[in-house]
């Protein structure tokens, strides 16, 4: 997750393992980790639902001492283990499609790899970079593969990335071999660089940018909140006129013309913000789920105004401007062991269902992820989801 202030969450209740049905190539249950291991979101395969995690274990936990490739299934009820020997991975996508990334090769080489059948195989050749370029990749609505490198501008380092500042940027599309799509400078590029171009088969927005495969790269923003450097945030295109902009503070900002004019939400979960003394970034804070951002604009929000009682809550923002509070949650997950665990990532695998995920716990039976989900109606009770350990998945 992306946010301002740590999060202190969970849900004062006692877990208990959910048994999973093991797999024939699944070792038996060991503790590869636990409530102190590093998870990470690699990608999110949108189409399918599938999440990939990278899991670092703790120095307590025997295991793969390089670190493992964590595999979600859709309805978050499944988890597979498996040996991850790469070093230096980055850039997991967030799209339509199995999760790409880049593993560095010699010099300013990037390869860039596609998850299939346990574990990253090369997508047609490597990619030369700029120095000090960083990547990142997605599908567009067509199921077509592409790959955006990202490097500051030349200068004087004022005009940089930083809090949403200007990048030039480079696109590939993939269609048998890699193409060059063009380049642009581009503005409010957020946690998540690149995503499926709303209302066009063949493109990607990268920021205030969009390429496309049958047209020259192109603003697609008209404009952006007028904001001192301090506040900058990211861009989200919703629809092909509806966008939004989350500034580093909190604060959100709708448009239906395609940035060409904005206006500031005063709403909040508990009324408008305008109604009392509390200020984003302190007593409260918002966080955009990593995964489906297209449609209905989807927040979670982190009510701190009494620290005691931390909420989270699940909120919508329709296409005609209406604010939904789906659902709200207390704060903190308490393990039968007795730890409390905090809510590490907030994702959308697929358009309306939310996963809550709070990391990995180690028992008798072996190791799982502690989540909840949420299906627009319903938020489930935390769960125990057993990791399978598979066997025989190298590199």
């Amino acid at each position: 997750m992306n946010r301002s202030a740590p999060l202190l969450l969970g849900l004062a209740i006692v877990l208990y393992a959910v048994p999973t049905e093991a797999a024939e190539v699944a070792k038996p249950a060991r503790a590869i980790c636990d409530a102190s291991a590093a998870l990470t979101v690699i990608g999110v395969d949108t189409a399918s639902g599938q999440t990939l995690l990278a899991l670092s274990p703790a120095e307590t936990a025997k295991g793969n001492p390089a670190g493992w490739v964590i595999e979600l299934d859709a309805n978050a009820d499944r988890a597979r283990a498996f040996a991850d020997p790469a070093t230096g991975r980055f850039g997991g996508s967030v799209g339509p499609g199995p999760v790409i990334a880049a593993q560095p090769c010699s010099g300013s080489c990037l390869q860039p790899v596609r998850w299939s059948e346990g574990m990253f195989r090369p997508l047609g050749e490597p990619l030369s970079a700029p120095a000090g370029a960083t990547s990142a990749a997605t599908y567009d609505a067509g199921g077509a593969p592409w790959f955006v490198l990202l490097a500051n501008l030349p200068g004087d380092g004022k005009k940089t990335g930083v809090a949403g500042g200007d990048l030039q940027a480079w696109g590939w599309r993939f269609d048998g071999e890699w193409s060059e799509r063009g380049h642009q400078v581009v503005s409010a590029v957020g946690d998540l660089p690149a995503a499926p171009a709303p209302g066009q088969t063949d493109g990607i927005v990268v920021g205030t940018g969009r390429f496309r495969a049958g047209a020259p790269p192109a603003l697609w923003a008209a404009g952006l909140p007028a904001l001192p450097a301090e506040r900058r945030g990211q861009l989200l295109a919703l629809s092909e006129r509806d966008a939004a902009y989350l500034s580093s503070d909190g604060a959100v900002y709708g448009s239906t013309d395609a940035g060409a004019s904005w206006k500031r939400s005063t709403w909040t979960p508990w009324g408008p913000s305008t109604a009392g003394p509390w200020h984003p970034g302190t007593d409260y804070w918002v966080d955009l789920p990593l995964g489906e951002r297209r449609g209905a604009l989807q927040l979670a929000w982190f009510d701190r105004r009494v620290p005691s009682q931390e909420k989270l809550i699940l909120a919508r923002r329709d296409p005609d401007g209406t604010w939904v509070a789906q659902v709200e949650a207390p704060s903190t997950i308490r393990t039968k062991d007795g730890d409390n665990l905090a809510v590490s990532h907030v994702l959308l695998p697929r358009e309306g269902r939310w996963l809550l995920l709070s990391g990995c716990v180690a028992t008798k039976e072996g190791s799982g992820l502690v989540l909840r989900t949420f299906d627009g109606r319903k938020l489930s009770e935390p769960r125990f989801v057993a990791i399978e350990v598979v066997a025989g998945a190298t590199r």
